[in-house]
């Protein structure tokens, strides 16, 4: 287990230099905007764009979320499906030539909804994402445009599962012949359906089904931690997913963020004041022997800082290396402490 600088979007002199100052030298992007992305990506835009980390001594741990456009028909099962899973292929076989072990990605051709993108619900007013499904029925929608469709109805969860095996049964041998590993993001907010379009990803058992339609080494879940608090029963499906997965090594890496609150209405929050103690939620991942990366994911807006964030990634970045240092001397100190009393004589009971 271990830490990465995360949802970075674009390879830039500070926040490549934030990260090996904070002692990090590994990274993950999420659809970043200084990489070109017509219908798939190229070989050469690939290999100038790790060029540029390499240059700092970062490890490109992942990129995470295709562009919505590179397979909006395949989710769908549109016409054109397999031209671009085609294309899907050899951005697959792009990332695998040029040394970048995993993809995060998700099948919601709707995307992450929200009806409050800039909530002051956070603590004394910090800004963060919430969702509402009263308002979201009444057509609030406060998300950008990042390509979701939304313009075509999807009501049968069936044939969304149809095509996801569809699309899973022609990347997966392309993914396992190019050393990619596949990570599989939860829909957001995890509800069956929103706007008479159905959503796969809502829960645990949920990822069992996929499991046994790919059954493959190449596939894993994005254990976004907070969506998974998200999900009707909060927390418990956090616990449940690491104690499922993480022993059979099907966790790939994890989004750290929270929620107060579950669906149909929550809002995202400051880490250590959700629905779960990261405490508890880090050690269950080291327990279950989860060997990938942690990052900071949503992170509330606060006063002075970034579009992106760096204030508050900061804090999380800190916050979460603490944890995992505590967790590591934890262990030693008991593994010390077990040997000290295995030499001892044991008492007779």
């Amino acid at each position: 287990m271990r830490l990465a600088y995360g949802q970075i979007k674009t390879v830039d002199r500070e926040t490549m230099m934030n990260a090996r100052q904070l002692g990090i030298d590994s990274v993950q992007f999420n659809l970043p905007y200084d990489l070109p992305a017509e219908k798939f990506w190229k070989y050469d835009d690939l290999a100038d764009f790790k060029a540029r980390c390499d240059a700092y001594g970062v490890t490109v741990e992942a990129m995470e979320n295709l562009p919505i456009p590179f397979y909006d028909k395949a989710m769908l099962g549109l016409p054109g499906r397999d031209e671009q899973i085609e294309n899907v292929c050899e951005s697959i076989r792009n990332l695998g030539r040029v040394g970048i072990p995993v993809l995060g990605y998700h099948f919601s051709p709707s995307f992450v909804w929200r009806t409050q993108n800039h909530a002051p619900l956070g603590r004394y007013g910090a800004r963060v994402q919430a969702f509402d499904l009263a308002q979201q029925q009444m057509g609030i929608d406060d998300m950008a445009d990042f390509g979701q469709r939304r313009d075509v109805k999807v009501p049968d969860v069936e044939r969304l599962w149809e095509n996801f095996a569809y699309f899973m049964e022609r990347v997966i041998p392309v993914a396992e012949e190019y050393g990619v590993t596949m990570a599989l993001h939860p829909d957001d907010p995890p509800l069956e359906s929103l706007s008479g379009i159905a959503r796969l990803f809502i829960s645990v058992d949920s990822y069992k089904r996929a499991e046994q339609i790919i059954q493959s080494p190449n596939w894993g879940l994005l254990l976004c931690i907070g969506t998974f608090s998200q999900m009707r029963g909060g927390a418990k499906n956090i616990f449940e997913a690491i104690d499922y997965f993480g022993p059979r090594q099907k966790i790939v890496y994890a989004h750290m963020r929270d929620v107060q609150g579950t669906v149909p209405k929550f809002h995202e929050c400051f880490l250590g004041e959700g629905n779960f103690d990261p405490f508890e939620v880090v050690y269950a991942l080291r327990r279950s022997g989860f060997d990938g990366f942690i990052v900071s994911d949503h992170v509330p807006a606060i006063e002075g800082d970034t579009e992106w964030g760096h204030r508050v990634r900061y804090a999380d970045t800190g916050y979460l290396r603490g944890l995992m240092e505590a967790i590591e001397k934890m262990e030693v100190r008991q593994a010390n402490r077990g040997s000290s009393i295995s030499k001892e004589r044991k008492p007779v009971l």
